[in-house]
């Protein structure tokens, strides 16, 4: 006899299983210990030393019983906030978050399709639509401003989002000075920087240069975030063959070599900070140099670097979400969907890459309303299907009897309108296709972004709050006005 019983399993695969993952992670620590990396940031080598590393000048070994300290020290799951308080975002094993790109050079135009250089009105129109699509889970600025000082291009970002998101939003910094800024901004809105830390509302995007090779920027903004507690995503990027080895799981290899050595500086600056690993993949055209975002080796790779990040408890941020096509097409909408369907498999926490095309060139606000979608479709797919005396419904059955119709039950009375609903992606029948005006999907994709803009801001910030970004954008501007030769970096 059951009691109480009830059975709903999502969909969901692993590459690697325990033993295979514990095997990757060993040589991990191998590597590390082995063969080490090069850190160039004075502190973090007094850091590194006195913790037990072995440290020859810049170059720095690990013992692994350090790295798995490291691994015990970061929280296994934590939450980003909305700007209400409200938890937005759970990073936690099998709990699938998506995003979009940021930092994009060039947009497709979502009225002309012109690929052009962003602007801040475009950076206004993707926080609007990012806002109104309810399967983004964070958001971002999506476009580098090119009408705004390049030095400090990024604050700008901030400065122009914040006042219209309510989501969570991923941020990245060009120096430590812009990150401090940034940071300040978000502080003013959560209300007192003890407030942000017990609530993150944003992460911050850390990027090592090279393989095996961390920045002094980069380690500078690592170790500041975690003085402050706020959480951070270190992402290396690992291409086949080029800034890792060509065989897949030596490519997981490196790559998670490569952050965990972001996770012991974070956790040696203050235990507890709140970090996500990543490994970002790239596989590259021997021949022309071309990178791509969509291969399958690439989701194959990325679903495994999850099952890593997993096995070793530490919530992760992947490259899911983008395409090589630069227009919207059949390719495209493979891309998409096959990247989306991919990371909820997997259970990826963090995918990357919503709006972005060419590959990370460029974004298009059309595919970010065409992925919240996809991604509408796939959760409906994905959420398994409930075993339980009530669905069985055997009584119903037996109730209608042979030959019989289940129109006037009241249990389908109860049910009918769950039933998953496009939105833009296609029309049910030619009758409501013509009764639509017989637009495509290009032209629905436009009408609904024009629509969400048309809206304006639904949830606005105060005031009061407005006038003290605006003050820190005005530091930031004289910065940058008065030190025009130390404003920019040479990279994360």
């Amino acid at each position: 006899m059951r009691s109480n019983f009830v059975s709903k399993q999502s969909v969901q695969y692993r590459v690697w299983d325990d033993g295979q993952c514990a095997a990757v992670v060993n040589s991990v620590f191998r590597v590390l210990e082995r063969t080490g990396c090069l850190v160039h940031h004075k502190k973090a080598l007094e850091l590194l030393k006195d913790a037990g590393c072995s440290v020859d000048g810049e170059r720095v070994r690990f013992p692994s019983s350090l790295m798995q300290w490291a691994v015990n020290s970061a929280p296994s799951t934590f939450a980003l906030y909305d700007r209400f308080g409200k938890p937005a975002m759970k990073l936690e094993p099998y709990v699938s978050n998506f995003g979009p790109t940021m930092g994009d050079t060039f947009i497709l135009d979502h009225e002309t399709g012109e690929k052009r250089r962003g602007v801040k009105a475009d950076v206004v129109n993707a926080a609007l639509v990012m806002e109104a699509c309810a399967n983004l889970s964070y958001a971002s600025g999506l476009t580098i401003i090119s009408d705004a000082e390049p030095a400090i291009s990024e604050v700008h970002e901030v400065h122009t989002i914040l006042p219209i998101l309510t989501k969570p939003i991923i941020y990245w910094a060009q120096n430590i000075d812009n990150l401090r800024d940034m940071v300040e901004m978000f502080e003013a809105v959560a209300g007192s920087p003890e407030k942000l830390a017990e609530k993150p509302t944003s992460f911050c995007l850390v990027c090592p240069v090279d393989p095996l090779v961390h920045t002094d920027n980069g380690i500078t903004q690592i170790m500041y975030l975690a003085e402050k507690r706020l959480p951070m995503v270190y992402i290396p990027g690992i291409s086949f063959g080029c800034t890792g080895p060509i065989t897949m799981a030596g490519n997981v290899v490196i790559g998670v070599a490569n952050t965990l050595v972001g996770l012991l500086v974070s956790q040696l600056t203050r235990k507890g900070t709140p970090f996500i690993a990543s490994k970002f993949t790239d596989n590259m055209d021997m021949a022309s140099g071309m990178i791509s975002h969509s291969l399958p080796e690439l989701f194959l790779v990325n679903a495994a670097s999850a099952d890593v990040f997993r096995y070793l408890g530490i919530p992760s941020m992947l490259n899911m979400g983008g395409t090589d096509a630069g227009v919207f097409s059949q390719g495209y909408v493979f891309d998409v969907a096959m990247g989306y369907y991919t990371a909820v498999l997997s259970g990826s926490n963090i995918n990357w890459g919503l709006g972005s095309m060419e590959a990370g060139n460029s974004s298009s606000l059309l595919d970010l309303v065409f992925g919240n979608e996809v991604l509408s479709f796939i959760n409906a797919v994905t959420d398994g299907i409930e075993v339980s005396p009530y669905t069985l419904a055997e009584d119903v059955i037996d109730s209608v009897g042979p030959g019989g119709n289940f129109f006037g039950e009241a249990q389908t009375a109860k049910h009918m309108r769950e039933f998953w609903k496009p939105t833009v992606l296609k029309s049910q029948g030619y009758d409501q296709w013509h009764a639509g005006g017989g637009k495509d999907i290009d032209a629905r994709l436009k009408d609904r972004v024009n629509e969400i803009i048309a809206k304006g801001v639904q949830k606005p910030l105060s005031d009061d709050i407005v006038k003290k970004l605006d003050a820190i954008l005005g530091k930031a501007k004289k910065r940058v006005k008065d030190n025009p030769g130390a404003a920019t970096s040479g990279g994360h």
